[in-house]
């Protein structure tokens, strides 16, 4: 996948705060994608898969980094 994918795959997920809360309440990974493709047509199932793949690792990196009180 190219960054401006990404982008573009970002912008319509993280840009939408009720896409965002729908696609965590969805009962599964493909209902989410379905949200999202509803959004932003043309984006495939592995697209989807590869953005939401990189978004927890960066998710957890930063979770790993955060200091615990």
């Amino acid at each position: 996948m190219t960054e401006e994918r990404f982008k573009e795959i970002l912008d319509a997920f993280l840009g939408d705060a009720d896409l965002m809360v729908a696609v965590n309440g969805a009962a599964t990974f493909e209902a989410g994608y379905e949200l999202v493709a509803e959004k932003m047509p043309g984006l495939t199932l592995e697209e989807f898969k590869e953005a939401m793949d990189i978004l927890r690792q960066v998710a957890m990196a930063g979770a790993g980094s955060t200091p615990v009180c």
